[in-house]
């Protein structure tokens, strides 16, 4: 036990040390500016400082390797807002808050302690820009200790350094020369800190836990003492537990035996009792023949489709006998969507948990699955007898009712945080009676979705459906089709009709084209909607709801129907987990003009930017609105334990502006889009998240890659791929 204490901590200091310690904004930095260093690819963490005359709020993310993005909120203590709006410094109303992003790029990482980390970023790119700087950093680290040297312009005001000493797995004491020109700083012409800083250097310590919790306490500015409180996160984990080694395997020694003394009838009774009891898939049907076994399944209680196709490939494994070929496919809806045919040698890697099954992985053919595929199959093998002139040995389909239908209760937190209003933190809990409903078969499903207003405080002109009334969030009927031939190309469509968010009701129509392996694809989407009645359970609003000053109305003599309509295209870079969308078209207000998406996916869990840009622009820019986009597992705050894995993803989409126009570049919103529905089984992005998941199986000892992580643009451009 004392040993694996040890080495557990050693990785945990390792980690740290790579990734560093938090400034105050929440990037990685000493105090008050940045270093050349970053988190992990997916790490990051969340936290508060306290800097008076600044507080800042913040949650920090490697979003790739090479490029790490702090978004924060700044309040400023001695400056208020009155309930007229007015900016004063009286006491008066509420602290004023700002929004802000931070960028930072890593250009080289370092290998040698007389080697530097190199990084360039921006301080403040997006919102108010009041506390904008741009800089250039260096990073010389030797074991322990760490120095920085860096440059900035306007706010950070020159040159800059600092350095940082782990003195202890749990401690690091960090120093640094700050020349900040904080009289810059101006919220509404009031300066919450006029005059120069009473000394230009900052020191203190910080504290870390193996939780991931990090404290600090220092001495900045010769003024006062501040306070800093974060919580590390890895988005390849669960957010707020341990990350445990994985076990998909079935209780109990395998079963396994010689072909020759193989029962095929008894072989597939076994796959389909097993996958019942151990893994939450249904519809799940087995084909044995002497050349391979062949399961298709739909998942419905796992977040990520790799997981449940990597907790199939396991079981199998451990009951079959060596076999030429698995053949897996996943079905959506009762369709088949994609076809994983894998070489029979993969079932020994994965009984002797052998790293060389990820070569083995390599070998297996990923594609779009045939809209018939296993009807074709069937009576292929019928007919002539199938591959090699062999009849399939055993053919079953499981009963087709489990987990078919949902009922569940879901509590709901919705906050609102804009400076342009009197109160500008706000927020609304409820709960949500959701009932799915995915036994009508052929690609139909259902969904109606009550939410129950419990306690709100939120009162916003703009948003008058964020009341207190109990109304439908949502209720639609969506169909699925895929009329793809031959694994060749992906051919989809989807259809919703009904309630479709809290604001509009109509019908979505999407078709789309994605090639063999998903990797770029194209497609049109088209909507006609009308705006629902924010008083009413389920009522329509008699005609358009228009905006006057701080009121909303019925615009009775305009046409309640819209039409809107985009072309679609997208490509994605799956060794990255990297994805680029464009829509083009016009948007329900009918302005014209096209949004731009890019997305980060981690198998599970994404995180997307994005922007739009009409013929109607936000105050002061030259776009009409940007934001982030989160889809974030319910499983992700505690993995595994809180017992059985959900399926329940949390999707939302955030502006980061506080001024724009409020009915331009709008979409009407969706139950399953075929971003939520089809992004995670494009062959290409499964096929890598199915290796990325075998990996870590067969590393439940601890073992880890040879090979260190990409951090630097260089490693990139050395190794001559992106």
């Amino acid at each position: 036990m004392g040993a694996v204490a040890v080495l557990c901590w050693a990785h945990w200091a390792e980690s740290l040390e790579a990734s560093g310690t938090a400034a105050n904004p929440g990037f990685v930095g000493i105090w008050e500016y940045p270093t050349a260093e970053m988190p992990e690819d997916g790490g990051g963490r969340f936290g508060y400082a306290a800097a008076s005359p600044y507080a800042f709020y913040y949650t920090n993310l490697a979003w790739l390797p090479w490029l790490e993005i702090n978004a924060r909120l700044t309040t400023f203590d001695n400056v208020f807002v009155a309930p007229s709006g007015e900016i004063s410094t009286t006491g008066v109303g509420r602290h004023y808050m700002d929004k802000a992003i931070d960028v930072k790029t890593m250009l080289h990482r370092s290998r040698r302690w007389f080697e530097p980390s190199l990084a360039v970023g921006v301080a403040d790119i997006m919102g108010t820009e009041l506390m904008k700087s741009w800089y250039g950093v260096a990073t010389w680290r030797a074991e322990r200790l760490a120095f920085s040297m860096g440059y900035g312009t306007d706010r950070m005001n020159g040159f800059f350094g600092g350095v940082s000493w782990d003195a202890a797995e749990w401690l690091t004491l960090k120093a640094e020369y700050s020349p900040m020109n904080y009289s810059l700083d101006s919220a509404g012409g009031v300066r919450p800190h006029s005059d120069a800083a009473d000394a230009k250097y900052n020191v203190g310590f910080a504290l870390r836990a193996p939780s991931g919790m990090e404290a600090s306490l220092s001495w900045q500015r010769g003024e006062e003492f501040v306070f800093s409180l974060s919580k590390m996160f890895d988005l390849n984990g669960p957010f707020l537990t341990e990350k445990r080694s994985p076990d998909y395997g079935v209780p109990g020694a395998p079963r396994i035996a010689q072909w020759k003394d193989t029962d095929p009838e008894k072989l597939g009774d076994d796959i389909l009792e097993a996958l019942s009891r151990h893994v939450r898939v249904r519809d799940v049907e087995v084909a044995v023949s002497e050349g391979g076994i062949l399961v298709a399944y739909e998942n419905y209680g796992h977040a990520s489709d790799a997981e449940a196709m990597v907790r199939v490939l396991v079981l199998v494994a451990a009951i079959s006998p060596h076999v030429e070929s698995v053949t897996l496919i996943p079905r959506l809806r009762g369709i088949p969507a994609v076809c994983a045919e894998f070489p029979g040698e993969v079932l020994f890697g994965i009984r002797a948990r052998d790293f060389e099954v990820c070569d083995i992985l390599r070998e297996a053919s990923f594609s779009w699955a045939d809209h018939d595929y296993l009807e074709t199959r069937a009576r292929a093998e019928g007919e002539n007898g199938g591959e090699n002139g062999k009849k399939p040995l055993f053919h079953k389909e499981a009963e087709k009712v489990r987990a078919a239908q949902d009922l569940k209760a879901m509590l709901v937190y919705e906050p609102r945080i804009d400076q342009t209003l009197d109160d500008d933190y706000q927020n609304r809990w409820s709960v949500d009676l959701i009932y799915e409903n995915r036994a009508i078969a052929d690609g139909w499903a259902a969904i109606a979705d009550v939410r129950f207003p419990l306690v709100s405080d939120v009162d916003i002109w703009w948003e008058p459906d964020m009341n207190e009334k109990i109304r439908i969030q949502q209720a639609a009927i969506s169909r699925l089709g895929n009329y793809g031939n031959e694994g060749d190309a992906g051919i989809w469509s989807l259809t919703e009709a009904g309630w479709l968010d809290e604001e509009w009701f109509g019908l979505n129509q999407w078709g789309r084209l994605y090639s063999r392996d998903g990797r770029w694809w194209g497609g049109v989407r088209v909507s006609v909607t009308r705006e629902r009645d924010p008083m009413a359970f389920a009522g329509l609003a008699s005609g358009r709801i228009g905006y006057y000053g701080a009121w909303w109305f019925y615009d009775n003599d305009a046409n309640p129907w819209r039409t809107s309509a985009w072309l679609q295209g997208g490509f994605s870079f799956p060794e990255q987990g990297l994805e680029f969308s464009l829509d083009y078209g016009k948007f329900i207000d009918e302005d014209i003009g096209g949004k731009v998406t890019v997305t980060r996916r981690w198998d599970d869990v994404a995180v997307g930017f994005w922007l739009s840009w009409t013929d109607v622009l936000a105050p002061g820019k030259d776009f009409t609105n940007a934001g982030v986009h989160l889809e974030l597992p319910a499983e992700k705050w505690f993995g595994n334990w809180l017992g059985n894995p959900s399926a329940h993803v949390w999707d939302q989409e955030i502006s980061f502006l506080s001024t724009w126009v409020l009915e331009s570049a709008r979409q009407p919103g969706t139950w399953g889009s075929p971003e939520r529905m089809l992004s995670r089984l494009r062959p290409a992005e499964l096929k890598r998240n199915v290796e990325k998941l075998m990996w870590d199986f067969c590393a439940y000892e601890g073992s880890g890659r040879d090979e260190p992580a990409i951090r630097g643009l260089t490693d990139y451009f050395l190794k001559k791929s992106f």
